[in-house]
């Protein structure tokens, strides 16, 4: 099974919905959370650059128009643990999050590692 944390509205480049970590930034980026949120924001991303490997399709721009998913694996828990921050800040700022769930792989197998898959 795969999941993804994804706003309600799509990218432009990828036709699909822009998920959790672009949203949030999207928050960042344009002024909206407080100087706390800001520092909540910046940690948590931190921690996710250490311990979530960045799929290579992200350092060329992503010109293949990928999104990644979660696989619904015991050691993807701690993953989903560390999310807490941004689904509050979220809900603070009443941003839909929008989990889905595949039970197939949601498609083109494009990258995979421990955690999660990117597919276009």
């Amino acid at each position: 099974m795969y999941i993804r944390f994804h706003g309600n509205y799509n990218s432009p480049k990828t036709k699909k919905p822009y998920g959790i970590f672009v949203v949030i930034y999207h928050l960042y980026r344009d002024g909206k959370l407080s100087e706390w949120e800001s520092k909540l924001y910046l940690e948590t991303k931190d921690w996710f650059e250490r311990n979530l490997p960045n799929p290579p399709f992200y350092e060329d721009n992503n010109s293949i128009n990928a999104v990644t998913w979660f696989k619904d694996v015991d050691r993807t828990e701690t993953m989903l643990v560390h999310l807490e921050p941004f689904f509050g800040i979220a809900e603070r700022h009443r941003i839909q999050i929008i989990k889905s769930v595949s039970r197939e792989l949601p498609g083109v197998l494009a990258y995979e590692d421990e955690y999660q898959v990117g597919v276009f």
